[in-house]
């Protein structure tokens, strides 16, 4: 309590009569304001923020986020990336609402950013907060209501060097891999600056290391066919941010890549050599992003630059033309711009307004030589946009319109011109309802033209001989000549979306939150890629599939193409819990030793929080946290109390359908057709997630499980794929949060180790036709050649002594 009092008495000096008047207390999970004094460490480690306005970093508008994560969230998942953090959080994070694959939208410090590229690199400890939002935060920043939104809020001040060596194995044999990478980041008030260096690589997995068996091969086949292919990657990024122009942040990055790999195709029939495709691709990626304030409107300006250029060569069974080769180019470019602002003061609250402009243009040249002839392929598209998002509050609680809590109303038009598809169309609708305390819901409608990508229209034709396919139509597994690449003639389709979700916590003083989202979506015209002949798509597109007199499939192509219409109807369901847990303290000789071994010799001045100020001495191990211009994954005195979490989230499917054309019968994933190589659409898809971290020390468990599908045959049975379950467990320990080891080695701090076990059970899809044999195209080890793998990762972050990083606290980076 007396802590606790005192920390409010100092803030309240610092602050304004106004502003110190609305000061409270916020939780960890919120952290301080821009320019606001910070107060962290309680006895037990947890942040004390005291602060007059929203969190720092926190995003446009009045959606709450639906989850919360703080740094001892964050390293309780023991991911050492963003990427890993992702995935980590992907049961919350998925969205079943748009064409983007259900990836989210990524936020950096409440700002918009250029890519993904620009925070990859970034390490997990420099990570203050994180939070999930529903897809309608998207909006205010420009994008479609169709995917959710992360929010990662950075630590004011950091400094590290990171170096990480991976390897990994299959316990089956066959299969390794190996991974290494250097990261450099300087974080402070004068800006940010990240340099990545990494190193990636795997070898060949073949047949003849698996049990895997093909009727009529020759001897050694099993030699010359990979499962897996062997893979080398080489890449170097950057990253810097400075504030220009007084208040301006800028970003730029840049980027080069270069990726290799073979994988072997079988044997030739005729010279019987082994047939192998080569590939080769160098990419080079720059990004600029700035962000600010004018006159009232927050703007942000982004660009991308890319070029990709790729090679494949590709063996053939023909003494007179050894090898097809297919050359292709990709240069492409973007820049959006984007302000929102409050535009009116409403008795309910402020109405706010985006809009945003844009421009965007790609350009792919393919070239292909197969036996002695060249076909070549050159596409452009240049597409012109613009949006606009209206917010209108309704009624707000504690305002003169209360009577049903908090809601607002929203509507937002976006129209593309593009130049080989004319003028697309978005419209939508939605509303925010928060009828009480801890419970919100939404609403929302949309109604959206899109164009296949300029890939889906011009990617290189390629011919894959003697390639492994399942034949739904005569239920038998064919070698056949595959035939995959771009379809010219797509053309583009609408999208109509209704979604209904709500968020709830339930008990005030418990870290649970249930969260629920319905999604209804029709699509006229869709583009869908072909993985294979089935009774229905054989009956549709006969050209499609070529067989002999004796009706063995020859040869398959599998281009994408526009079908009639498709419905799908979807149900997330699920539930996020975070209990904090104690942590063991050290004694206050380890700590006083700690201070005089990290900080030199005498009597210590008072410690600094993250943000230069000076924090209370009341807590001996303030001193040593993590971000002192240095992140050890926590601290030396459990910083961060424990956490154990667990998240659960159930997608169902209720209507998954296709309709081919007029008069052609309708496609159904969930009784009967094949959705992809997996089988039809499952019922249920469920994802676990259950993790316990303390004292440095964590675990972690992730479940995925998806229910049986059934798939018709013409000629032969019905076949069943069984429900599959997989397993997934990490196990890590952070050297620098045990105090005892760190005082004997001091080597240790920043240190960390990790085990991953992926598929713990080695569990593998089992499929069965109506006799109970399995067919060979669905042999276990071809669904899933790797099945249980042991990954190793040490880590070390190299630390800055205590007050050797001092930048300028005049200016806040993002």
């Amino acid at each position: 309590m007396s802590l606790r009092f005192s920390l409010f008495l100092t803030a309240a000096s610092s602050l304004s009569a106004a502003t110190a008047a609305q000061a409270q207390e916020r939780p960890a999970a919120a952290p301080e304001s821009a320019g606001s004094p910070s107060f962290e460490e309680d006895v037990q480690g947890e942040a004390i923020v005291i602060t007059a306005e929203r969190p720092r970093g926190s995003v446009i508008g009045d959606i709450p986020p639906q989850n919360v994560l703080n740094a001892g969230d964050v390293r309780a998942t023991g991911a050492t990336s963003i990427n890993e953090l992702l995935s980590a959080l992907a049961p919350q994070i998925g969205s079943a609402q748009g064409r983007g694959g259900g990836a989210p939208v990524l936020l950096l410090g409440g700002q918009r950013i250029s890519g993904f590229r620009e925070l990859r690199d970034i390490p997990i400890e420099a990570i203050d907060r994180v939070e999930i939002l529903p897809e309608e935060v998207a909006l205010k920043y420009g994008y479609g209501a169709d995917q959710k939104v992360v929010n990662i809020v950075l630590r004011q001040r950091f400094r590290s060097t990171t170096a990480q060596l991976g390897a990994t194995s299959a316990t089956d044999s066959g299969y390794s891999g190996v991974e290494g990478d250097l990261t450099r980041l300087l974080l402070g008030s004068g800006g940010r600056t990240t340099f990545n260096l990494r190193a990636e690589g795997n070898g060949l997995l073949t047949e003849a290391e698996r049990n895997v068996f093909s009727t009529g091969s020759t001897a050694g086949a099993g030699q010359a066919r990979s499962l897996i292919g062997s893979r080398r990657l080489v890449r170097g990024s950057a990253t810097v941010n400075r504030t220009i122009l007084s208040d301006v942040s800028a970003t730029l990055n840049a980027e080069l890549e270069h990726v290799e790999g073979r994988s072997l195709l079988g044997l030739g029939q005729s010279v019987l050599e082994v047939l192998g495709r080569d590939t080769r691709s160098d990419n080079a990626h720059a990004g600029l992003a700035l962000n600010g304030d004018k006159s009232g409107w927050r703007w942000s300006l982004t660009g991308n630059a890319d070029l990709e250029r790729s090679k494949t060569g590709t063996d053939r069974d023909d003494p007179l033309f050894d090898r097809d080769r297919a050359r292709q180019t990709r240069a492409s470019g973007d820049l959006s711009a984007v302000a929102n602002r409050r535009i009116v003061r409403l008795p309910a609250g402020e109405a706010g307004i985006t809009v945003r402009i844009g421009t965007i243009g790609a350009h792919l040249d393919s070239k292909r030589l197969s036996l002695g002839d060249s076909v070549s392929t050159a596409l452009g598209r240049t597409q012109g946009n613009a949006g606009i998002s209206l917010d209108l509050p309704i009624s707000r609680r504690k305002k003169d319109f209360s009577a049903l809590g908090n809601l607002t109303l929203n509507a937002n038009a976006e129209v593309q011109r593009l130049s080989d598809f004319g003028t697309l169309k978005r419209i939508g609708a939605g509303a925010n309802w928060s009828p009480l305390e801890r419970l919100n819901l939404i609403a929302s409608w949309s109604r959206e033209d899109g164009a296949p990508t300029i890939q889906q229209l011009g990617d290189a034709v390629l011919e894959t001989p003697d390639a492994r396919i399942f034949d739904f139509t005569t239920g038998q597994t064919a070698l056949a000549t595959v035939i995959t690449g771009g379809n010219p003639g797509l053309d583009s389709d609408r999208r109509s979306v209704s979604k209904l979700s709500g968020n709830w916590q339930p008990l005030k003083d418990t870290d649970l939150t249930l969260r629920a989202d319905y999604v209804h979506s029709v699509i006229d015209h869709p583009v869908q890629n072909i993985f294979g002949p089935t009774p229905t798509l054989e009956a549709a597109f006969p050209g499609r599939f070529v067989r002999d007199s004796a009706g063995n499939l020859v040869s398959a192509d599998l281009r994408p193409i526009n079908f009639d219409e498709a419905r799908r109807d979807t149900l997330r369901l699920g539930f996020d819990f975070t209990k904090p847990l104690n942590s063991k303290r050290p004694s206050q000789g380890v700590i006083d030793q700690l201070r005089a071994q990290f900080r030199g010799s005498g009597q210590p001045r008072p410690p600094e929080s993250d943000n230069g100020t000076a924090s209370t001495p009341s807590d001996p191990g303030s001193s040593f946290r993590g971000g002192r211009g240095g992140g050890g994954g926590g601290g030396f005195f459990g910083g961060n109390r424990g956490r154990m979490t667990l998240s659960l989230t159930d997608t169902l499917t209720f209507v998954d359908k296709v309709s081919i054309g007029p008069g052609l019968p309708e496609i159904d994933y969930l009784r009967g057709e094949a959705a992809g190589s997996s089988g039809g659409t499952p019922r249920h898809r469920v994802e676990a997630q259950a993790g316990w971290f303390n004292n440095g020390l964590g675990a972690r468990l992730s479940a995925n499980w998806r229910s049986g599908t059934r798939v018709s045959s013409l000629t032969a049975g019905d076949l069943r794929f069984e429900p599959l379950a997989t397993f997934d467990l990490r196990l890590f320990a952070n050297l620098g949060e045990q105090p005892e080891s760190v005082l004997k080695y001091p080597w240790l701090r920043g240190g960390s180790i990790r085990l991953e076990i992926a598929n713990l059970t080695n569990a593998r899809p089992k499929v069965r036709d109506s006799a109970g044999a399995v067919p060979l195209n669905y042999q276990a080890d071809l669904l899933d050649p790797l099945g249980r793998t042991f990954m190793i990762r040490i880590r070390k972050q190299f630390l800055p002594p205590r007050g050797s990083f001092r930048p300028d606290q005049t200016r806040q980076p993002r």
